[in-house]
């Protein structure tokens, strides 16, 4: 499976996200300045680009979504086994105590 660095994860996301918000702010301004004049205006290429844009930035949302949760996972499972392992180490270095 494809695996993309936390860095990456996070621009992916905000890049889908940016685009989506873009196609969608397009779309009501369309919408307000004259719908049904302006969809029937379109060809039918431009309204199946205008949904595939629409299809890819969904789905860039939800690969990149998971990818930065995965990442984010993994370095909290990393965390906790840092500070398991140092936790186990100062439990080795002290003195016992004599009753």
């Amino acid at each position: 499976m494809l695996q993309v660095s936390k860095r990456m994860a996070i621009h992916g996301l905000n890049i889908s996200m940016a685009v989506f918000m873009g196609l969608s702010a397009y779309g009501l301004l369309l919408y307000y300045e004259g719908g049904s004049d302006a969809a029937s205006a379109t060809s039918l290429l431009t309204t199946v680009y205008y949904i595939a844009g629409i299809v890819a930035c969904i789905a860039g949302i939800v690969f990149f979504g998971v990818q930065l949760d995965r990442r984010k996972s993994e370095e909290r499972r990393e965390e906790e086994a840092r500070k398991a392992e140092e936790a186990a180490r100062k439990g080795r270095r002290k003195p016992t105590r004599s009753s």
